[in-house]
C-alpha cells in the first residue's frame, strides 16, 4: 500500500482501531508510524482541550469589544486600497489612450494623413537657384560658383503651378 493512502485511512477513523493491513503498514514504515504518533497526539489534546470549562468574560468585555470593533470600521481596509489603485489605473490608461489617439490624428505626418508635396523638403542649392517671374516662367540665377555639371537644366523648378 502507498503511504497516502495509509494515511487517509488514519485521518478517516478517529475513535476507530487499525486493521491489521495498517498495523503491518505502520511497522514497516517509520514516516507513517511518525505520523500516527502525531495524530494521536493531537487527538489527545483535543479531548483534553475539550474537558476545559471556557473562561468567563471580564468586565467590561462587552463594551471594550463594541468600541473595538467601532474602531475598526473607520479604519481603512484593504479593499479602499484596491478600489483606489483601481480608479487611478483607470484614469492613467484613458489618458494614454486619448494622447495616443490625438497623436495619430493631429500628427501632419501619420498614418490617418500621408505625405503631401509641401513635406518633402527641396535643397538649398535649388531653392536658391530658381525664382518666380512675375509672368509665371522660371528663370536660372547667374552663379559663378557653381560648376556646370551641378547646375540644374532650364525651367526646373520646386513650385507648384
Amino acid at each position: 500500500m502507498r503511504c497516502n493512502h495509509i494515511r487517509e485511512r488514519l485521518d478517516n477513523f478517529w475513535e476507530g482501531e487499525e486493521t491489521a493491513e495498517v498495523r503491518q503498514h505502520l511497522a514497516q514504515c517509520g514516516a507513517c508510524a511518525r505520523y500516527y504518533r502525531d495524530l494521536r497526539l493531537v487527538r489527545a489534546g483535543l479531548r483534553l482541550w475539550k474537558r476545559e470549562a471556557a473562561p468567563e468574560p471580564s468586565l467590561g468585555f462587552a463594551e471594550r469589544l463594541v468600541r473595538q470593533l467601532g474602531e475598526l470600521s473607520k479604519a481603512p481596509s484593504v479593499a479602499d486600497f484596491f478600489e483606489q489603485v483601481g480608479r487611478r489605473f483607470v484614469y492613467a490608461t484613458l489618458a494614454l489612450t486619448s494622447l495616443t489617439l490625438l497623436a495619430v490624428a493631429l500628427l501632419p505626418t501619420g498614418p490617418v494623413r500621408g505625405l503631401s508635396a509641401s513635406d518633402f523638403p527641396a535643397s538649398s542649392q535649388e531653392a536658391s537657384l530658381t525664382y518666380s517671374d512675375p509672368i509665371g516662367e522660371n528663370v536660372l540665377q547667374e552663379s559663378p560658383d557653381l560648376p556646370a555639371e551641378e547646375t540644374p537644366a532650364p525651367g526646373v523648378s520646386n513650385e507648384v503651378k
